[in-house]
């Protein structure tokens, strides 16, 4: 859902997304889906059976950035980027959507 994130929490946002993702999304059209989108890839990101912290794994390793005409992609930090290394993840591709109420993310790694 849309209005699953608190970006009025300073707090939450500045420990989940990194400076440049935060940029972005407050000048964004609408940021509560442009904060709620990014959320949803980090979090489709962890899924992947990438050894980390699972739930534990910092989010703002994992940095959802907008290519020069738009298209998302996925830039890794830290624990985030060794574990991927690791288990062999050559490149990761992202799409996430909106409407009005709803977002939907999806990541596709290769090997």
């Amino acid at each position: 859902s849309l209005d699953a994130l608190n970006i009025d929490n300073e707090t939450f946002i500045e420990r989940n997304f990194t400076a440049g993702e935060i940029a972005y999304c407050r000048k964004a059209a609408d940021p509560q889906a442009s904060f709620t989108g990014k959320w949803s890839a980090k979090e489709v990101f962890k899924s992947l059976g990438v050894e980390s912290r699972g739930g534990g794994a910092a989010l703002r390793e994992i940095e959802i950035v907008s290519g020069e005409t738009g298209v998302p992609g996925v830039t890794l930090h830290g624990e985030a980027k060794a574990a991927a290394e690791k288990a062999g993840v050559k490149g990761t591709t992202v799409s996430i959507s909106h409407g009005d109420a709803q977002v939907i993310a999806v990541a596709i790694s290769t090997f």
